[in-house]
């Protein structure tokens, strides 16, 4: 008999900022003027889709 032990595999956090301005360039200057967890948010949010964040993003 083989027993087997399973481990969640933890993946390092990301942070949805920097992996933007990675992938897209600067971050957009009106991000500032919101709050830090919704910049995350919309960061997060562009990655998944991929395309880089708009100004109307922010009324979505």
């Amino acid at each position: 008999m083989v027993l087997t032990l399973e481990l969640p595999i933890r993946r390092n956090p990301i942070d949805p900022l920097t992996a933007y301005e990675s992938r897209f360039g600067d971050l957009p200057a009106w991000l500032d003027e919101i709050s830090p967890g919704e910049a995350r948010s919309l960061a997060f949010l562009a990655l998944r889709r991929g395309a880089p964040l708009a100004p109307a993003d922010i009324f979505s």
